[in-house]
């Protein structure tokens, strides 16, 4: 499994969007290289905090109770974004500077309410279930939650939240010559690729980069 790093530029300003759809369980190296790429960035606009992804956790958690040796190798993402030296947006919503790499409350409301079902399924479906699952998303995808409630707080609402912030940033900086690096879930980049391009006029540069996030 792998991502991609795409970047877009406008033919008329100078202002580049660096998009990296983050995958939240994966090799360590895949978020080195991640990290490595957002050092390069004048600005960086992030998911949620500066600390472990829930949803990752979950999952790694999930993977050892289950006992699938296979994938032991896989650690959660947890990109140490202060450590960049790069300013850095949160659309979600920061933090206390004190409180930044702590799990929030509602990340440990996320690993009671997803290990336990992931570890079923995990168990029920064997040691191959992780290699089954359909996780492909692409600038066309319409990534949907089984519940409407869920759908609507943790995709739509957040999507509009981030889209909002990319928006800002390039009515407010679209002369200068920098990069911004956009690190989220997956299942947000569908929603930014379209407004950079039909809303905002930006183009995927060619020869973009992938980095794998594991392998089996």
């Amino acid at each position: 499994m792998r991502s991609s790093v795409t970047v877009f530029r406008h033919p008329r300003t100078p202002l580049r969007f660096v998009v990296i759809p983050t995958i939240h369980i994966g090799r360590p190296d895949y978020y080195r290289q991640i990290a490595e790429r957002l050092a390069k960035c004048h600005l960086v606009v992030a998911e949620q905090y500066d600390g472990p992804s829930s949803t990752g956790l979950a999952y790694v958690t999930a993977l050892r109770l289950s006992l699938q040796r296979r994938y032991g190798t896989l650690v959660h993402q947890d990109i140490d974004y202060q450590a960049l030296g790069v300013p850095v947006v949160w659309p979600d919503g920061e933090l206390l500077p004190g409180r930044r790499r702590r799990l929030p409350l509602v990340g440990w409301l996320d690993l009671a309410l997803m290990v336990p079902f992931l570890t079923v399924a995990m168990a029920v479906g064997g040691r191959d279930w992780l290699l089954r699952r359909n996780f492909e998303i692409s600038d066309d995808s319409e990534p949907r939650m089984r519940s409407s409630a869920m759908h609507r707080v943790l995709l739509e609402e957040r999507d509009a939240l981030l889209v909002t912030a990319v928006t800002d940033i390039d009515r407010e900086r679209n002369g200068q010559p920098i990069d911004v690096g956009v690190a989220y879930g997956a299942a947000h980049l569908p929603a930014v690729v379209r407004a950079l391009v039909d809303r905002l006029g930006y183009r995927p540069e060619r020869g973009g980069q992938w980095l794998v996030a594991m392998d089996f």
